[in-house]
């Protein structure tokens, strides 16, 4: 398998999953936190599509979907591009309120369906290329999608984790 391969079958694994964590669940329950301190399953659904959006509109040179379609309004955010949930406070995370279960299977579709078109258009080899930063700097294409796959697997599991509480099982599994 190559590493564009392994790369897309990866971020098909975070979007079955991250869907059916979502699956059947009411807004309350997306928006319970464990804990005082804790991440609900709306930030954590939330977080995951705002990588995968950021990152492959940063890739693709297109306006984010969270500004462009406007998924800002239906979380209840203001339409801040930078804003993908790294370094939020508790106030931050309490503050991501989808308006629907729906709204926010719907953004985790959207934001993997550009993700994905993406990766699935490079060639083998393209892992390798440098890419310039926004902001500064450069990075390996592979290392800005090995970002954005860890993330991704580490917070699904949260997510099916956060969902499993819930539910009173240790795990929740499809």
């Amino acid at each position: 398998m190559q590493f564009i391969e392994f790369v897309a079958d990866a971020l098909d694994t975070v979007n079955k999953e991250t869907q059916a964590s979502l699956d059947g669940t009411t807004v309350k329950q997306l928006l319970h936190r464990p804990g005082p301190a804790s991440n609900n399953m709306a930030w954590l659904a939330w977080h995951i599509a705002r990588t995968q959006d950021e990152r492959a509109s940063f890739l693709t040179g297109r306006e984010q979907l969270w500004i462009a379609d406007g998924w800002y309004v239906r979380f209840g955010l203001p339409p801040d591009p930078e804003n993908t949930g790294r370094g939020h406070s508790d106030e931050d995370v309490a503050a991501v309120q989808p308006e629907s279960v729906e709204v926010a299977s719907a953004y985790c579709a959207a934001s993997y369906d550009r993700a994905s078109a993406y990766i699935r258009s490079l060639n083998t080899g393209d892992e390798e290329m440098l890419v310039s930063h926004p902001e500064g700097g450069e990075s390996k294409l592979i290392d800005i999608l090995d970002r954005m796959i860890h993330g991704g697997y580490a917070h699904v599991g949260q997510l099916m984790y956060v969902r499993g509480l819930l539910e009173q099982r240790h795990w929740f599994s499809r």
